[in-house]
């Protein structure tokens, strides 16, 4: 085990509305301040249902968000075998995103390095965004993992929530 990992990430649990349908109506996670963290991983584990969504990562100016956009690069992959079974990253160059599909059982990762969250601008907030595609209920859990702190110490607990 990577012993930097321990104390050099922080885990935030994104889906606090109802797991049943949470693309229901479209959904935005809660916004993520990346100033201090090289990376965020974020994983979406769509369990029983068929609803399905266009995932995402959008930047935002402000913890509101006021101005938001598309980040510029990010990646993602997804798992649909039992076991530790990945398919190989997709990079999105665009501010599009990507359809779940409407089978269950799958995870899928999102990963953005902090580098690409300004972009032209100076941006340091990120969250999670999906769009709503097939109205059907399907169960979701969303979770964010911070690692590679920017400013880390051998001493610094980072995850405590604060």
């Amino acid at each position: 085990m990577n012993s930097q990992m321990l104390g050099d990430h922080k885990i935030l649990h994104l889906s606090t509305k109802a797991m049943r349908d949470l693309y229901q109506g479209n959904y935005a996670s809660d916004v993520i301040n990346m100033q201090d963290w090289q990376d965020c991983i974020f994983i979406v584990n769509q369990t029983s249902g068929v609803g399905q969504a266009e995932l995402s990562i959008k930047r935002a100016d402000d913890v509101t968000p006021t101005t938001t956009a598309g980040a510029p690069t990010w990646r993602w992959r997804k798992s649909t075998a039992s076991g530790d079974v990945w398919n190989a990253w997709t990079t999105v160059s665009s501010s599009s995103g990507f359809l779940t599909g409407i089978t269950p059982d799958k995870v899928f990762e999102l990963h953005i390095r902090g580098d690409e969250v300004g972009g032209s601008s100076d941006y340091k907030y990120i969250f999670l965004n999906a769009d709503q595609v097939t109205d059907s209920e399907v169960d979701v859990d969303i979770i964010a993992i911070l690692f590679n702190g920017r400013y880390m110490t051998d001493d610094t607990n980072r995850t405590a929530l604060v």
